[in-house]
């Protein structure tokens, strides 16, 4: 049985960093458009959005399915993680909460990533009103909840950002600078997991869905080397964003390791005795 979540305080319920409310947790929204793919099968659809007369960028998550996390689990450790923990690290709402939580600790917010105003909640009444204004039909939401009268379905979960209209196009340069950010986030305790030429905008992450923040709890019960492996995986990426853009890089986010094998140590020259 999962806790109900209570969305007039700082989310989600668990050791570690939260995401506080919005100002005004249940704000009035004037959606204007549609900035993300309607068919993208990704994590959550995102609108541009007046809140008091102010433009925001508002991410709305789809329904989070705790299944799909429990099956890739081995058996020996879906018997140590509640139904509550997997919630809270795993649900793609969550993830950027923490992170957001974490990146407002340490003073970071909208300085490495885009700037995060909190979160809200939006009435279930909206889903209709989107799918009729901007045809975004998918949310993944239970089937039990279609059984229930609108007014008491889950409302959605949403997170309000900073509305980026500029943009700088993905240069060697706005590269390096991406792989710094993203370093600064893993000295925090941020392992953003997902670094692609999309979830960027003006040079900075706008997309921390699949983010892992310590305390994570598969950091606790994997391997060392598996640990290492997951906790990597978005210096790779970046590395496979440089190769697939043809960009030319002061950095490197992982060792050459064809260069490297090449290296052979310089052997020491001897002197021969004095006689």
């Amino acid at each position: 049985m999962v806790i109900e979540p209570q969305y007039n305080e700082p989310l989600p319920q668990c050791e570690g960093p939260k995401l506080r409310p919005f100002h005004d947790p249940k704000p009035a929204v004037a959606f204007r458009r549609l900035l993300s793919d309607k068919d993208s099968e990704g994590h959550a659809h995102v609108f541009e959005a007046a809140i008091e007369s102010i433009a925001y960028a508002i991410k709305m998550f789809k329904f989070y399915d705790i299944e799909e996390d429990r099956a890739g689990l081995l058996d020996k450790e879906n018997d140590l993680i509640s139904d509550d923990l997997l919630y809270a690290h795993s649900d793609p709402f969550y993830n950027e909460c923490r992170a957001y939580g974490r990146l407002e600790e340490k003073n970071l917010n909208g300085r490495i990533a885009v700037r995060c105003h909190g979160y809200i909640t939006i009435p279930a009444e909206t889903e209709e009103y989107l799918e009729h204004t901007f045809q975004v039909e998918d949310w993944d939401r239970p089937r039990r909840d279609y059984d229930k009268p609108v007014s008491q379905r889950q409302p959605f979960r949403a997170i309000v950002k900073e509305l980026i209209l500029k943009d700088v196009p993905l240069t060697g340069k706005v590269a390096d600078k991406i792989l710094r950010d993203t370093k600064r986030m893993r000295r925090c305790g941020i392992f953003p997991g997902d670094i692609r030429t999309r979830n960027y905008k003006d040079g900075l992450l706008v997309d921390l869905s699949a983010a892992r923040t310590e305390p994570y709890y598969l950091f606790n019960i994997r391997s060392a080397k598996q640990v290492e492996r997951m906790k990597n995986r978005d210096l790779y990426m970046w590395e496979a964003m440089v190769e697939e853009n043809q960009l030319a890089t002061r950095l490197r986010a992982v060792r050459n390791e064809k260069y490297c094998a090449r290296l052979r140590p310089r052997e020491k020259k001897t002197t021969g005795s004095k006689r």
